[in-house]
């Protein structure tokens, strides 16, 4: 056996006999699994991306001729993950939590075996940064991923870091295996027409705004992820899902022709596809069951409303939800007429004086079933979602974190701050 080819065992199959030694010590129970798959998907995401910046930055290169995923040999990329995704927080349950000294033995354990990998891994002077990087960007992540799946805390983060999972192993690893690496990637989108490339951008973010806006009703509304081994407690009926019944597939699939499109490549196309058959058979009849078992009459009132794939011109009528403003505030008192002239369904306008509890500061919106509240303008961007579709979609993407926030501070700015209501 030449030394290239024992360290491409050794890279696979060490991390294969430490997460099968640390799973029957640690017998991880179905929350523990259920984190240490998501964490395994973010680093199968994030990876090939972190590894082909280090190599572009020329912090370490590779010389093997094995098969790789984006310039990376394949058996250190699923080594590398499950290191990082599994062996890492069994390692960290396995030691009482003790989550720095789990950090610690394996930084050093890379620190030790890295410079040993030659010929197949050759590193440069300043390699020690691109572990750096890998640490804070996958490590420490996946720990934390981990962690809070099986505390249940930080839902909304995780939500976000699955959503960026999801999106990096459905969508960027098609690109990377279409493209081979990043800078084939990065001549791909060169070779764009100026002008098509510029509506790129607006398209990817256009056709992510309903799978973004369903996780976050999920995560607020529902208390769940959007994944099956970490469901919502509560059923959504509000929201984006008052006017479609599956957004994510639906984005996803948006997303995934919009790629077949720009690599001039049939597979992307032949996911969704895939998606698509698999959600309409075998996902479609397990979910009624499931979601039946769980909510009962409930679901199969909403199922037989709410079509799956193309949404309604008006939101479901189902569970109410409650605006509150300051009518003593010229501005809002307009907007809760505007409000009213158009008559949202399922949504009850109240005067904030008469709001029992801490003061309210801004608009207010409310979902009394899970207590869930919004202020200012996310506030305004889900009464928007109580009208008729155009004004939902916008809605959906103002209600974005990042953006209600960047537009919170606009509004601010122009005058439009906090205040108390008064009698």
């Amino acid at each position: 056996m030449t030394r290239e080819a024992a360290i491409h065992l050794a890279c696979l199959y060490g991390p294969v006999a430490g997460a099968a030694l640390l799973a029957w010590w640690v017998r991880p129970s179905k929350r523990l699994a259920t984190g240490l798959l998501f964490a395994l998907l973010w680093n199968a995401a994030m990876l090939p991306w972190l590894d082909s910046l280090a190599r572009a930055a020329g912090l370490w290169s590779y010389r093997s001729q094995s098969a790789a995923l984006g310039g990376m040999p394949l058996s250190l990329y699923f080594g590398w993950i499950l290191a990082w995704g599994v062996c890492a927080p069994l390692l960290s349950k396995a030691m009482g939590g003790r989550t720095w000294i789990a950090v610690a033995l394996l930084v050093a354990i890379d620190l030790r075996t890295m410079p040993e990998m030659a010929p197949v891994l050759e590193l440069h002077p300043l390699w020690w940064l691109g572990e750096a990087a890998c640490v804070a960007i996958l490590l420490l992540p996946s720990l934390f991923i981990v962690r809070t799946t099986v505390s249940r805390e930080k839902l909304e983060i995780r939500c976000g870091l699955l959503a960026a999972a999801f999106g990096g192993v459905f969508l960027g690893l098609p690109a990377l295996l279409v493209c081979g690496d990043l800078e084939g990637v990065i001549l791909r989108w060169q070779a764009i027409p100026g002008p098509a490339r510029a509506f790129i951008p607006a398209g990817i973010f256009l056709f992510s705004v309903p799978g973004l806006t369903a996780a976050r009703d999920l995560a607020r509304s529902g208390g769940g992820t959007p994944v099956p081994l970490d469901p919502p407690e509560r059923l959504v009926t509000h929201g984006i899902y008052a006017f479609v019944r599956n957004p994510m597939q639906l984005s996803m699939t948006l997303l995934l022709m919009g790629e077949a499109l720009l690599l001039a490549t049939p597979w992307p196309a032949l996911m969704a596809l895939m998606g698509i058959v698999y959600s309409e058979g075998f996902a479609r009849w397990s979910e009624n069951e499931d979601m039946r078992a769980r909510f009962g009459e409930k679901w199969t009132t909403y199922r037989r409303e709410i079509r799956p794939w193309f949404p309604r011109w008006k939101p479901l009528v189902g569970e109410t939800c409650e605006l509150w403003i300051d009518d003593s505030c010229g501005p809002c008192s307009e907007i809760r007429q505007w409000f009213e002239d158009r008559q949202p369904a399922q949504l009850e306008l109240h005067r904030a004086s008469e709001w029992q509890g801490i003061p309210l500061e801004r608009v207010t919106w409310r979902h009394p079933a899970s207590g869930r509240m919004e202020s200012g303008v996310a506030a305004i961007a889900m009464a928007l979602q109580h009208l008729h579709l155009g004004y939902a979609s916008l809605g959906w993407a103002a209600g974005l974190p990042g953006i209600s926030h960047l537009l919170q501070i606009c509004f601010d700015a122009a005058g439009a701050g906090k205040r108390q209501a008064v009698e």
